[in-house]
């Protein structure tokens, strides 16, 4: 049995284009994340609100914002989803993001697992996992 969500990730596979998510960012650091991102041709999207309904691999599919049954739920923390990066590009992103000091809470790869999650699922998970390793 295959959900929408991971036909979604299955779809991304290895060729996925590269993507950043970005949710309740600043327009400061949005500003910083897209001028890093794009000095590596990667995409950047920033979740509007009304998409926090649909799952992140729902999310990550359109580039645009897309209104879907919103939420109520309202992080108090950023989070950053990195969609189909290589590692290299991962790694140089996490070094310029450092580099420039820009304050990102949370930061998470999406997965196979983690595309089927609501928004606040994966707040809920990103603020368990840093509970347990801090």
């Amino acid at each position: 049995r295959s959900s929408a969500a991971s036909d979604v990730y299955k779809r991304q596979g290895g060729n996925m284009s590269e993507k950043i998510l970005l949710f309740e960012v600043s327009s400061a650091v949005s500003s910083k994340v897209q001028k890093i991102a794009s000095q590596m041709r990667i995409k950047t999207k920033v979740a509007d609100k009304a998409e926090y309904g649909k799952t992140i691999g729902m999310i990550a599919e359109t580039d645009d914002a897309v209104s879907s049954a919103g939420t109520a739920f309202s992080p108090d923390k950023s989070l950053m989803v990195m969609c189909g990066l290589t590692e290299k590009h991962m790694d140089r992103l996490l070094f310029a993001l450092r580099r420039d000091n820009v304050d990102i809470g949370y930061k998470a790869i999406l997965t196979k697992t983690n595309a089927s999650w609501s928004v606040s699922r994966m707040y809920a998970h990103m603020e368990l996992e840093h509970k347990l390793t801090h």
